[in-house]
């Protein structure tokens, strides 16, 4: 049996969970309320503790056939028995976030036996606690949900860059890479570890790098070159992308204006590239409005007026020429953008090991991550964004664990938020 994760679709794979608890809904006596990566999930009121399940978070699509065969549609004519009703949508097959009698359940738990309708080659008792896919022996379950959008390319990408850059230099610019969700990975952190607790907000995501790039040379040359004389090939310009695009006009022609419909990373590269150094590439967030005045992220103002905008950072990586990257510490880059005067320490929490934000109220034992993953959510989730001059859930925040080589995060986003993302997904 072959267990396999579609590149994209990390934080969107179905995990095999066991029932550790089950808790009675008020005002429901057909379903129970149970705890899965520290989200709530309403699960029929048959459910046992003990049992082995398959968990899909909110925002996963289900393949086709995985919904016919269980009889997950909504449209009995859909389904396999078609005296039988579900209630996942046709048209995206996507897992929603719901409020139940006052619950909100993130995701959807189902048995095991539902992999065996799909008349694969494996038996259910070989499906281990931890176990993480969206393919088995090459057969599609489920991958990340994309809302479609008429102008962007980007999201039929899905997240590749398909052009193929001929004048980026090798292993100099990295794009943006999925952040994890700490809910899934509280294991990976120690009460030592050095973190960074950062506010997280809802915009853009943009790279900007000054990094080497290949230079179009002279017909004078390329002939040099042939006579084996040495030519200066590579020069440090600004390289900018969105989440996964490259959008410079001249090193991806083909990039567009993308899903807004106007560059908001070039005017944001503009405005900030003469402030980073050579060799330095930053990671950070757009948020606010577009020059024409339309809402990044709908009613996400964070405080700025009509054609306005912010550019966060929020990542800074260094690469030699031969590829070798380090990362910037939070502090270091707190500093840096105080000395540049770009956006970063307003919205930086916290810095410092776990066991010292714990504090009184660290525990020891087993159970010391449950609380800590319990006092982040109560200490900032589900309140309304303070940034923003509108009532809108905030987003959430990014932990950041400490490393030189490797840039750690995990994000946890507010339960009202993924509901509202739910919501605004399937209003595509």
């Amino acid at each position: 049996m072959r267990l396999e994760v579609k590149e994209n679709s990390k934080n969107y794979a179905c995990s095999v969970v066991e029932i550790k608890n089950l808790f009675p809904i008020e005002g429901a006596d057909n379903v129970l309320r149970t705890v899965v990566n520290g989200n709530n999930v309403v699960v029929p009121k048959t459910t046992e503790v003990g049992s082995k399940m398959l968990y899909f978070v909110s925002g996963t699509k289900l393949s086709a056939e995985y919904c016919r065969v269980n009889n997950l549609y909504d449209k009995e004519e859909n389904n396999l028995d078609t005296t039988k009703r579900g209630f996942i949508s046709f048209k995206n097959r996507r897992v929603k976030c719901l409020r139940l009698r006052g619950v909100i359940s993130d995701g959807m738990l189902m048995p095991l036996s539902s992999l065996s309708s799909m008349n694969l080659p494996l038996s259910t008792q070989t499906m281990e606690v931890g176990n993480e896919f969206t393919d088995i022996d090459g057969v599609s379950i489920c991958e990340k949900y994309i809302v479609p959008v008429r102008n962007s390319g980007e999201n039929n990408k899905k997240g590749k860059q398909s052009v193929k850059i001929s004048r980026l230099v090798d292993n100099q610019f990295y794009l943006h890479g999925d952040t994890s969700n700490l809910r899934k990975n509280m294991d990976k952190i120690n009460p030592n570890d050095i973190i960074g607790i950062h506010y997280k907000k809802h915009g853009t995501s943009i790279v900007i790098g000054n990094v080497q790039v290949k230079r179009e040379l002279s017909w004078v040359e390329k002939l040099a070159k042939r006579f084996n004389v040495k030519v200066e090939e590579t020069m440090y310009d600004i390289v900018y992308s969105s989440r996964k695009i490259i959008k410079n006009g001249y090193l991806n022609p083909t990039s567009g204006e993308g899903f807004y419909g106007e560059d908001i990373w070039g005017v944001v590269a503009k405005e900030v590239s003469h402030k980073i150094p050579k060799n330095w590439t930053l990671y950070g967030e757009v948020i606010g409005n577009l020059p024409s005045g339309a809402g990044i992220q709908g009613k996400y103002d964070y405080g700025c007026g009509q054609g306005e905008h912010k550019f966060y950072v929020y990542k800074i990586s260094v690469v030699n020429t031969d590829g070798n990257i380090v990362f910037l510490t939070d502090k270091q880059i707190e500093e840096y953008c105080e000395k540049v005067g770009l956006l970063y320490k307003d919205t930086f929490i916290y810095y410092g090991t776990i066991r010292n934000y714990m504090d009184m109220y660290f525990i020891e034992g087993d159970n010391w991550r449950e609380e800590v993953l319990k006092t982040l959510e109560k200490n900032y989730n589900e309140k309304d964004c303070y940034m923003c001059t509108t009532k809108v859930p905030e987003e959430g925040i990014i932990v950041r664990v400490e490393k030189l080589e490797q840039y750690e995060a995990y994000k946890l986003k507010s339960k009202r938020f993924l509901l509202m993302e739910s919501e605004e997904q399937e209003k595509e």
